[in-house]
């Protein structure tokens, strides 16, 4: 419960996401793009198809935004930026703001502090929320009562919407408005989880009662057991969700989202690869 409760710290975990780096997140676009082979992605509110040629276009367009994304980085990101707040919040910054100039150290007049702090905290709120859900969800407590199934629908559909939204920024080129637009929508993503799977109210209970998060000292046999009970009773829509959402913010957040996609797996690099490829 310690990880849930205490505030993100980024340098531990570009730490960790470089130890679990054969642990594979879910492939850059494979949730916000999609296949090639679906020839089909339908929109509901514009009832517009992209076909075959589009898709194509798109997974071009998702690609060479990651490698603008890459390039950028390495021109304008220096060490001081890097150890105050972390490669995943700059490369967010990237997207939702105007490109800061090479070598503007020491004063770093051409980066709002404003937006890196709000985009941190963007990023700390995406891990608490992620964190909060598994535990919960671990504990058997997204039950009926408190998930109801009309809270699920609206989730897959925030989460379809979300990524419609994404396709549109991205096919529409690499323009200022554009990469603003996908850091809009994942944290409007975020606002609709966070409200749905009502995680202030859960963590303010982990705050209050002091839940009981340490797993038994026991020995590995006793431990896959206790975990095959829990799973028994964990509800698989909020895991799938999670790990939907987790695939949206890869390409852009990639050190917090392998953390995150480790932790979902039990931090077992193997089976998060198996789960990210199936």
């Amino acid at each position: 419960m310690n990880e849930v409760l205490t505030p993100m710290n980024h340098r531990e975990i570009e730490y960790n996401a470089k130890k679990l780096s054969g642990c594979d997140i879910p492939d850059s676009f494979a949730h916000t793009i999609g296949s090639i082979d679906r020839v089909k992605c339908k929109d509901k509110n514009s009832n517009i198809a992209f076909n075959l040629q589009e898709t194509q276009l798109l997974l071009e367009n998702g690609i060479a935004l990651l490698k603008w994304l890459d390039e950028t980085g390495k021109r304008v990101f220096d060490k001081d930026l890097v150890m105050d707040y972390g490669t995943d919040c700059l490369r967010l910054y990237l997207l939702f703001e105007q490109t800061p100039k090479e070598n503007d150290d020491p004063f770093y007049d051409s980066w709002k502090e404003g937006a890196l702090e709000g985009i941190y905290k963007f990023l700390g709120r995406y891990r608490r929320m992620i964190l909060v859900a598994d535990v919960w969800n671990k504990k058997g407590n997204y039950n009926k009562e408190m998930l109801s199934t009309e809270s699920i629908c609206r989730l897959k559909e925030a989460l379809e919407n979300t990524t419609v939204k994404i396709k549109k920024s991205i096919s529409r080129g690499n323009t200022m408005s554009n990469r603003h637009n996908i850091v809009s929508s994942l944290m409007q993503l975020l606002n609709i989880f966070q409200k749905e799977l009502k995680i202030g109210e859960i963590v303010t209970k982990l705050h209050t009662h002091a839940v009981e998060m340490a797993v038994p000292h026991s020995s590995i046999e006793n431990k896959f057991e206790i975990e095959q009970r829990e799973d028994q009773i964990q509800n698989s829509e909020v895991t799938k969700l999670c790990q939907e959402f987790i695939a949206l913010m890869a390409p852009y957040a990639p050190s917090l989202s392998v953390t995150l996609c480790a932790r979902q797996c039990g931090g077992n690099i193997a089976l998060c690869r198996l789960h990210n490829h199936s």
